[in-house]
């Protein structure tokens, strides 16, 4: 059986447990043996297995919840150089983007303003990741998207608990459903956080990538 890699446990099994951990708060008769999490073979697996289907299940909730809060505070920090929403990048930043974008990727007629459609976008923004990844400078990124998709997995997991907490055991249980909904608050924010730091990290590694190749081209033509 292979290895679960970062992404799987950050964005997939820490949302998955803490779907159990309500779980075991609202019906602690039936599954409070697998909170336990005895040590053993069978014990553990049966818990990690729990938890990575139902972190894999919280994910189409969490698609549904980014779509809303991105549309809601003015659209994706990688679409920001088109947008000019987050501010990410200075205008020098930009315009050199906007050149490597024509000279590396041969979009010639790319122009970064409102007026470029995110569906035109998005692929621009993927081969450039792309070429970050290839050039192996993407580790930062990759965990900061990582832990864009892990608290992206908590925030949906606090708010269906907070919702089943109180669908299920009533009103009278309103402090825990409010524990949950503020661990919610938070895990957004640092879902947010991480997200514009995923975008600044792929933007200003493929700046720096463009430059090396630019002065290893120079070299070798001398």
């Amino acid at each position: 059986m292979r290895q679960f890699d970062f992404y799987e446990f950050t964005g997939v099994i820490a949302p998955g447990t803490v779907v159990l951990l309500a779980a075991g708060l609202i019906w602690p008769d039936h599954l409070g043996g697998i909170l336990k999490l005895d040590v053993t073979v069978g014990g553990f697996g049966l818990a990690l297995l729990l938890a990575y289907v139902a972190g894999h299940l919280l994910q189409a909730i969490g698609n549904l919840l980014e779509t809303v809060w991105w549309k809601l505070v003015g659209g994706w920090p990688s679409d920001s150089p088109r947008t000019g929403n987050s501010g990410l990048l200075s205008e020098a930043q930009l315009a050199q983007l906007q050149e490597r974008i024509r000279a590396d990727l041969g979009f010639k007629d790319v122009t970064l303003s409102p007026n470029l459609p995110s569906k035109s976008w998005h692929p621009i923004f993927r081969q450039i990741y792309a070429m970050v990844r290839a050039a192996g400078r993407d580790d930062r990124a990759y965990a900061f998207n990582g832990n864009y998709g892990m608290f992206r997995g908590i925030t949906s997991a606090a708010v269906v608990a907070a919702i089943a907490i109180v669908l299920v055991r009533g009103w009278a249980t309103w402090p825990l459903a409010a524990a949950f909904l503020t661990a919610a608050g938070l895990a957004l924010f640092r879902m947010h956080r991480f997200a514009k730091h995923y975008a600044l990290e792929t933007y200003v590694q493929y700046l720096a990538l463009s430059r090396l190749s630019s002065a290893d081209d120079r070299t070798g033509d001398a």
